[in-house]
């Protein structure tokens, strides 16, 4: 947040500013005393306190920090949106897999891929399932698990 003069002036940290007849360097505020910056005029102001902006709307009217919860219906839709294209992004590297198993017969999807695409699809169900079945409290609560896929587990083992 920014510091304020005595006459209402907001001076933001790193920028130069000028009071009355004075100039200041951008670095100023950073190198002055508390004690300087009293003496002419300039005091901190803290930041407004605002509640997580996930799950809050979050304003400040005459000072004071107002915070509206999202409705708990659009909560539910945007979590279950963000659920479903995470999985879809997860799942479609390893589209291809399955494309070619269906061209090819005689490839299958490797295992422990068709695994990953599994857990994949499980998370998201789960993850469905506990936001429908959600209030405000508890929604801000659930914590997602998704699966590594294979090659970033071989990467990881190889570490």
């Amino acid at each position: 947040m920014p510091f304020k003069t005595t006459t209402g002036l907001t001076i933001q940290p790193d920028r130069a500013f000028t009071l009355g007849e004075m100039q200041y360097p951008s670095n100023w505020l950073r190198l002055a005393s508390d004690e300087e910056k009293l003496a002419i005029g300039i005091t901190w102001i803290e930041p407004p306190k605002f509640k997580d902006e996930r799950w809050y709307h979050n304003r400040v009217k005459d000072g004071e920090v107002v915070s509206t919860p999202i409705p708990l219906d659009e909560l539910k839709e945007r979590e279950t949106r963000n659920a479903k294209k995470t999985a879809g992004a997860m799942l479609s590297g390893s589209d291809w897999m399955v494309i070619r198993s269906v061209d090819e017969e005689e490839r299958p999807v490797p295992t422990d891929w068709a695994d990953y695409r599994e857990a994949v699809r499980t998370e998201c169900n789960r993850l469905e399932e506990q936001i429908a079945a959600s209030a405000f409290e508890s929604i801000q609560e659930i914590q997602q698990n998704w699966p590594r896929d294979p090659d970033s587990k071989e990467i990881d083992e190889a570490i």
